[in-house]
């Protein structure tokens, strides 16, 4: 190991942020790189240099080895830190770094090609006597792997062999699925990972997902930091973490952590890295996969223990021997952290996209991101935009905590995931520590525990808003503010408001659901309104609550009340819900922005109601879209590689 002054970061976002600071509290300069998309991004201005390395698409700009190789070469820096996601489990990358004479901070190459392929690894960690899930590797036949999967016994999981992370990741219920799966799950292995290979795994009902993290030096020492449970998840992809886990008793982690270290000690491990395993109902646990890099959720463990993950990543790379041994590690009290993602739950989590009009960082504890004001959320990345991480005392008084968070903070301009966040972690089933891996699944978004209603406050709001409204004053000769459509699928109803001046020089606004204004009329008096600094501040039944207020290109109104972010829209009718019909023709329409992996049918093609047509890939997430319908293919609108807005035409389907 060499020692190092310059780092270079190959990431960007909120990790990026995250390791320079590391960097800088070691006395190292860091050097950014950057896509063109990324050019005035908080983590190229925080950098002590940075270092342009390509345009679009601009994803894969992170992914360049030859450009990431010529900014260390331009920029003098001597080590590399890969993050996590893009290069960072690409062996190749570490080879790469190393035979350029520089300092690859995490595993060699070869421990990140060996723990990388879920395979190999479940191989190598089964002779040190690590339990491992059943299930078949090596197979690339269909039939054969079908034949496997009747013989493990369904349901079964398909996962991407080369990486984590829930990419390529598909259950399977039976034959049928399986054969649906296979398609979907290796185009999505192959776009995340460079590799369509494929593994089977039998699926264990309401496990949970419990890892272990460790930290190795090269002269032997290897530690392990306890656990972190990540079970509650949508798509395999984690959204709440915490450390303790409430499943964990004292020797169940023993037990986990013992099983941890022996298995870095057979395989030689340097550096941090997680063991991730299932746990069942009956106390077994059964070993996943092994990330050879930093997990998002490492700050947990950070904020129980004390100990920098990322700052021991950057002295290990360097020669250093860990200064603590396995007695010294103590968990103290609670962490919980949740992550803030740009995806709309009440519509299967689908992915979303626009311009942040409006970040507000909740105080009081940890928040790793790189949100700010003007920032374009685009579908190249991943929806992951920041983290909320906080400690307690006790787990309810982390709950308290990020609930207050969720509040307190502040997302407008594109939809976000707080609302649900709130709601999960409140949950009595989250609450009494009993949710596994499959709770989200089972839940109804539609239902009332999970929906946002808008109170007369976010209503109100939004008309005056609408009606760009003076705090204090009457609008002369302006009757109302028009007709406006709630645009939101976690409430899902139309509503027509109006402004009405009062004879006693009052305020008030008449509220309407439906399409027209029918049926009962919810009237909403104004006793005040002021308005400072994005905020708009109503009393009403003599109640006074401050409401973020802001509105986007397109003249539409976010308003946040709570946790909870509704778009409200002016329209002079009310569009058609289904939004998918033109007279006698279906009219598909991308249900979120993103790029078109395939197309699956041409113009004249006879389809059936839930056959795919062509599939959709945003945010690392691939979507099969449906016919919805019998009919015939009368006009398709897109090729495979086109970039799709929300809403766009996909294609004509004639009954």
């Amino acid at each position: 190991m060499m020692r190092f002054d310059t780092l270079l970061v190959a990431n960007r976002g909120e990790i990026a942020l995250r390791v320079i600071r590391a960097a800088r509290a070691l006395g190292l300069r860091t050097v950014a790189v950057y896509s063109d998309a990324d050019a005035e991004s908080r983590h190229v201005r925080e950098a002590d240099m940075a270092v342009h390395i390509g345009a679009a698409p601009a994803q894969a700009s992170y992914r360049n080895v030859d450009a990431i190789l010529r900014a260390c070469a331009a920029s003098g820096a001597q080590a590399v830190h890969p993050g996590y996601g893009f290069l960072s489990e690409n062996a190749d990358f570490a080879r790469a770094v190393t035979q350029a004479g520089l300092t690859f901070v995490g595993p060699s190459a070869e421990m990140i090609a060996l723990m990388g392929n879920k395979a190999r690894a479940k191989e190598a960690l089964r002779h040190a006597d690590v339990p491992t899930v059943p299930g078949a590797q090596g197979i690339a036949d269909d039939r054969e792997l079908s034949a496997r999967a009747r013989a493990i016994g369904y349901p079964v999981l398909l996962k991407a062999a080369a990486g984590g992370g829930g990419r390529g990741m598909r259950l399977a219920q039976d034959d049928t699925d399986l054969a649906q799966a296979l398609p979907l799950a290796r185009s999505e292995a192959l776009g995340a990972f460079g590799s369509d290979e494929l593994i089977l795994e039998k699926a264990i009902q309401a496990a949970r997902h419990v890892e272990i993290q460790v930290l190795c030096d090269e002269h032997g020492s290897v530690v392990h930091l306890g656990e972190r449970d990540c079970s509650l998840q949508r798509r395999y992809q984690k959204l709440v973490e915490e450390s303790p886990s409430p499943a964990v008793s004292p020797a169940l982690r023993a037990r986990m952590g013992a099983v941890a270290v022996r298995a870095c000690q057979a395989i030689g491990y340097v550096g941090a890295g997680t063991l991730e395993f299932l746990l069942d109902e009956q106390g077994n646990f059964y070993f996943m996969e092994m990330n050879t890099r930093l997990q998002v959720e490492h700050g947990v463990t950070e904020l129980v223990t004390g100990i920098d993950l990322v700052q021991w990543q950057l002295r290990v790379a360097q020669g250093e021997m860990l200064d603590f041994r396995q007695e010294d590690v103590r968990s103290h009290g609670h962490a919980m952290e949740l992550r803030v993602c740009a995806e709309d739950p009440a519509a299967g989590f689908m992915p979303q996209v626009g311009s942040v009009l409006r970040w507000i960082e909740p105080p009081g504890l940890r928040v790793d991101t790189a949100l700010e004001d003007g920032l374009e959320v685009t579908p190249y990345y991943d929806s992951m935009l920041a983290k909320y991480l906080v400690w307690g005392a006790t787990r309810d008084e982390c709950i308290g905590k990020l609930t207050r968070a969720c509040e307190a903070g502040g997302l407008l301009g594109v939809r976000s995931n707080l609302h649900f966040l709130a709601r999960a972690i409140n949950h009595p089933d989250f609450r009494d520590g009993g949710v596994a891996t499959t709770f989200v699944g089972g839940q109804d978004m539609a239902s009332a525990y999970w929906r946002a209603e808008p109170s007369a406050h976010a209503l109100a709001a939004a008309a005056l808003a609408l009606a760009d409204w003076p705090a204090g004053g009457a609008r002369p000769g302006l009757a109302a503010a028009g007709d406006v459509a709630l645009d939101d699928t976690s409430d899902g109803n139309s509503r027509l408001l109006h402004i009405v001046q009062q004879a006693d020089g009052g305020l008030s606004v008449r509220a309407w659901e439906g399409h027209v204004a029918e049926g009962e009329c919810r009237e909403i008096r104004i006793d005040a309104l002021h308005r400072h600094d994005g905020e708009m501040a109503l009393v009403l039944d003599g109640l006074r609550r401050s409401l973020r207020v802001a509105k986007d290109a397109a003249a539409a109104v976010w308003v946040q009340d709570g946790a909870s972010v509704w778009r409200f829209v002016r329209a002079t009718r009310f569009a058609d819900r289904e939004g998918q019909r033109d007279g006698h023709v279906r009219l598909l329409r991308a249900p979120m922005s993103g790029r078109v992996i395939s197309v699956d049918v041409r113009d004249g093609d006879s389809v059936t109601a839930q056959q795919t047509v062509l599939v959709l890939e945003s945010m690392k997430m691939e979507m099969s879209i449906a016919a919805g319908g019998a009919g015939v293919v009368a006009k398709l609108a897109v090729a495979a590689g086109d970039q799709v807005s929300t809403g766009q035409a996909l294609m004509e389907v004639q009954p």
